[in-house]
C-alpha cells in the first residue's frame, strides 16, 4: 500500500520516545511505501487535495535514523492510507489541514484519525460526554464564574483547550496573590475559554495513559509520574514512565469509551486518567507507544497495521 504520514518535522522529534517514528517503522517492516508529509505541506490545487511529499526510510539507529528522497508534489487521491499525526496547537492551521484531508477521504483515501472527528472531538471538552468519570469541571472565559469555582474548591487546575504535553496547565489556589493576573493571562484577558477542574491530589502518584486501538483498550497503562516538586506527569514536562496493568476502575472507564471512539472513526486514541478520574481523550497524536514497547515488549503499532491491512 501507499501510506502517508502527516507530521511535524521529523528532524525535531525525540528519537527515543516518538510514537510516529514507530508507526513509520512498522509500515516499512510490512513493505509498504511510506510518504512523509510535513504538516505545512498539505494544500489544494483547485479542487485537488495535494501535498509536497518525500518517500521516507527509517532505522532504529540514533545516529542515522531517517532518510528522505527528493520532495515531489503528489495527489492525495493516489494514496491508500494517510495517518494524521500533527501535534497541537489545534489552531486554524490544523483545522485547515483537516479540510484538505476531508477532500482526500471523499476521494476514497482512508484517513486515521478521521478528519471531521479531529475537528469536532476536542481533547479536553470531549470528556464532558462522560461526566460520570470526571471530577468537577467548568469551561468558560468568564472571570466571575472562574473565581467562584476556585473559591469553592480552593485548589484547581486550569488548562488551555488547544495545547498538548502539559503546556499551559497550571495549579492555582484561591488565596494566591497573583490569582487574577494568572487567570487574565491564561484566558487572554478573559476572552478565551479554558477548562478549570478541581485539583486531584492523586496526580502526584502519576497520571495514566491508556492507549486505545480500533475500539480496544490496551491491558496496560503507561504511568507518568511527575518529577520532584512538580504535579504534571507529562513525559514532555519531565515525567518518568512506568507500566502497570489496568485496575478495575480504569478498565471500566476505557471499556465504556473505546467503542464510542471507534464509531467516530478514531483508530488511535489515548485516555488520560488521574486517580479514578478521566482527564483527557487524546486523538490528535497520541503517544506512549514507545514506552510500552521498550518496557513491556508490547508493540501496539502491530494492532494498528493489522487493522489497516484488513
Amino acid at each position: 500500500m501507499k501510506i502517508a504520514v502527516v507530521m511535524d518535522p521529523i528532524s525535531n522529534i525525540d528519537f527515543k520516545k516518538d510514537s510516529t517514528l514507530l508507526l513509520i517503522y512498522e509500515a516499512q517492516k510490512r513493505n509498504h511505501d511510506v510518504f512523509y508529509i510535513e504538516s505545512n505541506n498539505l494544500f489544494f490545487d483547485g479542487r485537488d487535495a495535494c501535498a509536497l511529499s518525500s518517500k521516507i526510510k527509517v532505522n532504529m539507529n540514533p545516529k542515522n535514523w531517517f532518510s528522505l528522497d527528493d520532495e515531489n508534489r503528489i495527489f492525495l487521491k493516489d494514496l491508500d492510507v494517510i495517518f494524521m499525526r500533527q501535534d497541537p496547537p489545534f489552531d486554524m492551521g490544523y483545522i485547515n489541514n483537516t479540510y484538505v484531508l476531508d477532500s482526500a477521504e471523499n476521494d476514497g483515501v482512508r484517513i486515521y484519525n478521521k478528519p471531521s472527528s479531529l475537528r469536532n472531538f476536542n481533547e479536553k471538552i470531549s470528556i464532558l460526554e462522560y461526566l460520570e468519570f470526571c471530577t468537577e469541571t467548568i469551561i468558560t472565559s468568564d472571570k466571575n464564574l472562574i473565581l467562584n469555582f476556585i473559591e469553592k474548591y480552593k485548589d484547581v487546575v486550569v488548562k488551555p483547550l488547544n495545547l498538548m504535553g502539559g503546556q499551559g496547565i497550571e495549579k492555582i489556589n484561591f488565596n494566591q496573590n497573583d490569582l487574577t493576573n494568572k487567570l487574565k493571562k491564561v484566558t487572554k484577558d478573559f476572552k478565551e475559554k479554558i477548562m478549570v477542574q478541581k485539583f486531584i491530589e492523586r496526580v502526584y502518584e502519576g497520571d495514566k495513559r491508556i492507549l486505545v486501538i480500533n475500539g480496544k483498550p490496551s491491558e496496560y497503562a503507561v504511568v507518568r509520574t511527575p518529577a520532584m516538586g512538580e504535579f504534571k506527569g507529562n513525559l514532555a514536562a519531565g515525567g518518568i514512565a512506568s507500566i502497570e496493568k489496568l485496575n478495575k476502575i480504569e478498565l471500566n472507564i476505557a471499556s465504556k469509551i473505546a467503542p464510542k471512539l471507534k464509531e467516530r472513526g478514531i483508530l488511535i486514541a489515548g485516555l488520560d486518567i488521574v486517580g479514578d478520574f478521566l482527564t483527557e481523550i487524546n486523538i490528535t497524536c497520541p503517544t506512549c507507544f514507545r514506552e510500552l514497547l521498550d518496557q513491556k515488549g508490547v508493540n501496539l503499532m502491530e494492532e494498528v497495521f493489522n487493522f489497516v491491512e484488513s
